[in-house]
């Protein structure tokens, strides 16, 4: 059996795509994996500088991410070692005895955010251990001016831990702001001070004691809500890059004296703001440029440099005259602030598979896979057993066939390409609506229809409608007030749909989900229903061949009347946490048969559904996405690897 691997990247800029080895296309019936797509990439979201010495954390979907080492004067590779049980990170740190602490992500069971600990002088990595129980994520982690302690913040529950460097002790130290979720990023003063800001709600930042002693909470210069983002300090500035729901990052500037903010400066892009501090001046980026914002003046001085890599730029120290930096495509830069001159290395990391994030036929009868985190397309051609690949292409939520054309619904920003082959085109986004994740796609006659997730911080999604001949658009956000739409189908005018009474915070909007049917015509809701009780989300949605609309769940089968969103028929079919559930949003797909059977996936398994008893009977684990191809017959994904269900009688 042979293995499909789908990975990703962020720019929409193209490289020429790739074409894979032909391999025979598979014959028979039931499961079968199939070879893999060309798909490689470098995303490192985590990178420290420490001297000469670059440290980057390459992601992968199945793990285990790679710690790469490169010289940081012409981005050469000097080694690259494993990071068991860790599938990426944002969390780099170097320590004053020059060790490098990593934190992890990794939402599967057991797993969780881990601490890792690089020794350069044995060329050593040892894993530390799981830094808070039941925290899948490491945001940040920063180590003390005297090297006794690293700190590091996680989510889901916004917890701040400490490393004790002498015992190996792990110390979790709690949410120094109950209710949120993240501590998105750590900075620490030279007397010990630590400072975290937090989000998704109110991008506070939290001063605690070496201890995790709470000192005050410092509330930010602007409203709304979003994330303390990426903080520094810098002489007797703390520095707070704020990452907002209405897409705007703005950075402020406190002074840790007078304890007060003393200038906000729009627009902010580098994930950190004070790595390129020389003087009084700090190396930031702003328009996708690099930038010098003097702390005395407070005037922004534009350095003409752009060719930062693509991705997020991070500006990391100097070496020399030199600032040194990369991007999260894996790219290092330099900039010569004497000669004005700026130089984009090629990376020299290993690829590494990253997760199929969203699967779709095409126009021309493919099986086309988005990645996740930095994107990336495959295609795969069932009749030939052909791949294809491009890179630099976003985090795809849904992808469409509509009229001829494929579609993609890109995150972040909510921003919807039409795609042809070559260069994908960008007609629409709703970042300004605080609109984020479009995971509902659907052809919908001359209109393409989509549903939406909130930014983080926010709810309240969004129905949006594009005529992409015209680009009329209609958008109606809070259809279903609070709730976000995670499915469509189509029939006769009328575009069906379900909800997830989750936004982009851990707090459910009303008891249940709902089910909803829109007239395009009177732009007018028909009627809304909760057809499952209790169900806070309620997953995908689709008619089968006889005209009948089915909904699965996270933990139910149901048939709606179309006419009236009633409940015909439901089936528990197995349990689902609501209770204690802090996001849910598409867990779920649903296709009809060519053998009149319904196919679904759901928790992680792949069933056959019997539609007069609405038994489910497994035929696949673990699976995340499952589709009905342009054979018919079912193709299936689980983190990087592709197969197929034969459907045969």
């Amino acid at each position: 059996m042979r293995l499909l691997v789908v990975l990703l990247l962020t720019a929409w800029s193209l490289a020429a795509p790739a074409q894979a080895e032909t391999a025979a296309p598979p014959t028979g019936c039931g499961f079968q994996s199939l070879g893999t797509l060309p798909l490689t990439g470098a995303t490192t979201a985590g990178t420290a500088l420490d001297g000469d010495r670059l440290y980057s954390v390459t992601s992968s979907a199945s793990g285990p991410a790679i710690l790469g080492i490169r010289n940081a004067a012409d981005a050469s590779l000097v080694a690259e070692r494993p990071l068991p049980l860790a599938l990426g990170s944002w969390a780099v740190t170097v320590a004053p005895d020059h060790s490098v602490y990593v934190g992890s992500y990794n939402a599967t069971a057991g797993a969780m955010g881990r601490l890792f600990r690089y020794d350069p002088a044995t060329d050593e990595v040892r894993e530390l251990g799981i830094a808070v129980p039941g925290e899948t994520f490491v945001w940040t982690v920063a180590a003390s001016p005297d090297g006794t302690a690293v700190y590091g913040g996680t989510s889901p529950n916004g917890r701040l831990f400490r490393y004790d460097t002498a015992t190996g002790r792990i110390d979790d130290l709690g949410s120094p702001v109950p209710g949120e979720q993240y501590i998105r990023d750590l900075a620490i003063a030279g007397d010990g001070t630590i400072y975290a800001g937090v989000g998704a709600q109110s991008m506070k930042v939290a001063v605690l004691r070496p201890d995790g002693t709470l000192v005050k909470v410092i509330d930010p210069p602007i409203t709304g809500s979003g994330y303390a983002y990426d903080l520094d300090v810098v002489g007797r500035h703390l520095l707070v890059r704020f990452g907002t729901t209405t897409g705007t990052n703005p950075m402020g500037v406190y002074d840790l004296a007078a304890g007060t903010w003393r200038d906000v400066v729009d627009d902010i892009d580098s994930l950190t703001v004070g790595g390129g501090r020389h003087g009084h001046q700090v190396y930031l980026v702003q328009s996708d440029e690099l930038v010098a914002y003097d702390l005395r003046t407070r005037k922004i001085t534009k350095l003409g440099f752009t060719d930062l890599g693509g991705g997020a730029a991070r500006t990391l120290g100097w070496n020399g005259r030199t600032l040194v930096g990369t991007s999260s495509t894996g790219r290092l830069w330099h900039y010569d602030r004497h000669s004005r001159r700026g130089k984009l290395f090629a990376s020299t990391l290993t690829g590494q598979p990253v997760s199929i994030r969203s699967m779709a036929v095409g126009p021309d009868g493919r099986v086309y896979a988005g990645g996740f985190f930095t994107g990336g397309l495959a295609a795969y051609d069932p009749a030939t057993g052909q791949s294809q690949f491009w890179a630099n292409v976003g985090q795809s939520e849904a992808i469409v066939t509509h009229k001829g054309k494929l579609y993609l619904g890109v995150y972040p920003g909510a921003r919807i390409y039409e795609f042809d082959g070559t260069e994908p085109r960008k007609l629409l986004e709703l970042a300004g609506q605080e609109q984020d994740r479009p995971f509902a796609m659907v052809s919908a006659g001359d209109w393409l229809a989509f549903g939406t997730v909130p930014k983080a911080g926010s709810v309240g999604g969004a129905l949006g409608l594009l005529d992409p001949a015209t680009g009329r658009t209609v958008i109606r956000r809070n259809l279903i007030l609070g709730q976000s739409i995670i499915a469509l189908a189509y029939r006769d005018g009328v575009l069906y749909g379900t909800t997830s009474a989750f936004g982009a915070t851990g707090v459910p909007q009303g008891d249940a989900a709902h089910a909803f049917a829109y007239d395009i015509a009177t732009d007018s809701l028909r009627w809304t229903s909760t057809p499952v009780a209790g169900d806070l989300a309620l997953g995908s949605i689709t008619f089968d061949g006889d005209g009948r609309l089915w909904g699965l769940s996270p933990d139910a089968l149901f048939e709606l009347d179309p006419a009236t969103g009633q409940a015909l028929r439901t089936v528990k079919h197995q349990t689902y946490p609501w209770s204690t559930a802090t996001q849910v949003w598409l867990d779920t797909n649903i296709e009809p048969g060519r053998d009149g059977r319904l196919y679904g996936k759901v928790q992680g398994k792949a069933y056959r559904i019997d539609r007069g008893t609405m038994a489910l009977t497994l035929i696949a684990r673990p699976i995340s996405i499952l589709l009905k191809g342009p054979d018919e017959h079912m193709y299936l994904s689980r983190f990087e690897n592709f197969s197929t269900y034969r459907l045969c009688g």
